[in-house]
């Protein structure tokens, strides 16, 4: 599998990846609904909660490090079910798990606002060269000029189901992440053949 970040012509690039996990795992129920697909052996899912590969941590960095990932989402329930969320997360590759409650019904608010504070602060302190943000809602477009303004790369990666093409175009790269995560139904593994 090729490699996400190859990138720049820089050696030692430092990335983060910042995911609105609330967002992709909708994506990603909607992808598997419209389609012949089905999860990868690998991926980890919760319907509307998470969906993640370790393919997509810090292992697909050709040069430099990815210094952390980020995943934020939201749940229902208690906090023993934030922290069984965190503990999932943390499990799948994901350093930084940021798990908030949400009511019955509703999208968290929290998701976006934290996403776009942490990237936006890791950015003016230069704690990465590259922000890998996982979404795709055109609302994340101010947050990647302000970002891109601080002199860091933005690298886009989603499913293209209800991709904004405006989110698109502000980005330095965009990546499709469906074949890390879905895989047409019945396909063999490359080790299975």
């Amino acid at each position: 599998m090729q490699y996400l970040i190859p990138y720049f012509g820089l050696d030692n690039l430092r990335a983060m990846i910042f995911v609105d996990g609330e967002n992709l795992a909708i994506r990603f129920a909607s992808l598997l609904r419209s389609s012949t697909l089905e999860r990868q052996p690998d991926t980890v899912y919760r319907q509307d909660v998470y969906v993640w590969s370790p393919k997509l941590s810090g292992r697909t960095v050709e040069s430099g490090g990815m210094i952390r990932a980020h995943y934020y989402t939201a749940v229902q329930g208690d906090h023993d079910t934030v922290d069984e969320v965190s503990a999932e997360l943390k499990a799948a590759g994901i350093e930084a798990p940021r798990v908030f409650k949400k009511a019955k019904g509703s999208r968290s608010k929290r998701v976006d606002i934290t996403l776009a504070t942490e990237m936006l602060l890791h950015a003016t302190r230069r704690n990465y060269d590259i922000a890998v943000l996982v979404a795709g809602d055109e609302d994340y477009v101010p947050l990647v000029e302000a970002v891109q303004s601080e002199g860091r790369g933005v690298h886009l990666w989603s499913i293209p189901d209800g991709l904004s093409p405006r989110l698109v175009r502000a980005v330095d790269q965009y990546t499709d992440i469906s074949a890390y995560l879905a895989k047409p139904i019945g396909e063999l593994k490359d080790d299975d053949a």
